[in-house]
């Protein structure tokens, strides 16, 4: 499995990565908070490590900026302050251990795993709204038994869609989450990918909520809209419906008598 070594000490760090590898893990280094925070830097991990130096910033702020950017993962945070205050300060704002450095690579391993085990327990790499259901591990998406062709950033904004799906998203939120600061897009790029996305999920499926952003509905709104017509005529006459062409046209099948 692949986790996420977030800090400055370079030669730290090499040493960590080093050790890592030794215990069977694929390390992808992030030099630094603000890299971490770069679309994709943090994807398909199954574990962060927050390396605190003594110049660091508080690392309960460093957490909650990285969570604030929806890296979800077990976090873990090595920190070279021995103060207790900084330590629950961390766990308060979203690490799930916290060691305070020197301390030996076979005990960073096991607090690893640790968290790894607790997280698999916690969270499902599976996500599901309605007939949507989508493998965040192996970056596969399904519509009902349909397969989903998804790009790389359709597939990233399809999982965010998920993971709020109690929440109305922005545009500037989802062009944060889907490209790095500082990145030349164009100004409708959102609207781009979300046209692109709608296409292959259903086109009632993605929700314009005007002035505010969008929203993914556990239902197609127009599949809803279809059924509901479909149902007042054939509930309207005993022998056929009067609007069956209409329905058929709307619902893609026949409707049944009665």
């Amino acid at each position: 499995m692949q986790v996420g070594l977030i800090g400055e000490d370079k030669d730290n760090a090499a040493w960590l990565a080093e050790r890592l590898t030794r215990a069977g893990f694929r390390v992808r280094s992030i030099n630094g908070l603000q890299k971490a925070l770069r679309g994709g830097a943090t994807d398909a991990l199954a574990a962060l490590v927050l390396d605190l130096a003594g110049n660091s910033p508080p690392g309960a702020d460093c957490i909650a900026v990285l969570r604030r950017a929806r890296a979800s993962q077990p976090l873990l945070v090595l920190s070279a302050r021995g103060d207790w205050r900084e330590k629950v300060a961390c766990l308060d704002a979203g690490a799930d251990d916290y060691a305070i450095k020197p301390v030996r690579s076979e005990e960073i391993v096991a607090r690893l795993h640790a968290i790894i085990r607790r997280g698999a327990g916690a969270h499902s790499n599976v996500l599901k709204l309605g007939d949507l259901a989508l493998d965040l591990k192996a970056r596969r998406a399904w519509v009902g038994s349909r397969c989903l062709d998804l790009t790389r950033n359709e597939f990233r904004l399809l999982s965010l869609f998920l993971l709020r799906s109690d929440q109305t998203l922005t545009g500037p939120e989802i062009r944060d989450h889907l490209y790095a600061p500082g990145a030349l897009v164009s100004r409708n790029a959102v609207e781009v990918q979300i046209a692109r996305l709608r296409r292959k999920v259903g086109e009632g499926r993605i929700k314009t909520i005007r002035g505010v952003g969008y929203r993914y509905l556990a239902q197609d709104e127009r599949a809803q809209t279809s059924g509901c017509l479909l149902d007042r005529c054939c509930r309207a006459s005993a022998t056929g419906c009067e609007h069956e062409q209409e329905c058929v046209r709307l619902c893609g099948q026949q409707t049944a008598n009665g």
